[in-house]
């Protein structure tokens, strides 16, 4: 697949493009690495909630479900800032402090 960078914005050459390119992916990456982390913690949480008939694994797994939601919310978050910090600098917008 070949893309095209027509309509080159500003002061933006093809290598800013590339490298905004190459960074959007990789925070995709990042957002996808922590979703099946999250994912794995509630599968495990889960599993033991279901499968132990022991109150201390059955509460271990309450507690992986809860990390899970706390990781799944952490990596969602730090995405979008992530995406805004890296949209304010391609539009040339300093990013504001809260998102450093």
């Amino acid at each position: 697949m070949v893309y095209e960078y027509k309509d080159f914005e500003g002061d933006m050459i093809l290598r800013d493009h590339l490298a905004y390119d190459r960074t959007k992916f990789a925070l995709l990456r990042t957002f996808l690495s922590i979703a099946r982390t999250a994912l794995g913690l509630l599968a495990s949480g889960a599993g033991l909630i279901i499968l132990q008939t022991s109150v201390t694994l059955v509460s271990i797994g309450y507690v992986l479900v809860v990390v899970a939601a706390i990781v799944l919310l952490i990596g969602s978050i730090y995405s979008l800032k992530a995406k805004k910090r890296l949209d304010s600098l391609r539009d040339g917008v300093p990013p504001h402090e809260d998102m450093a």
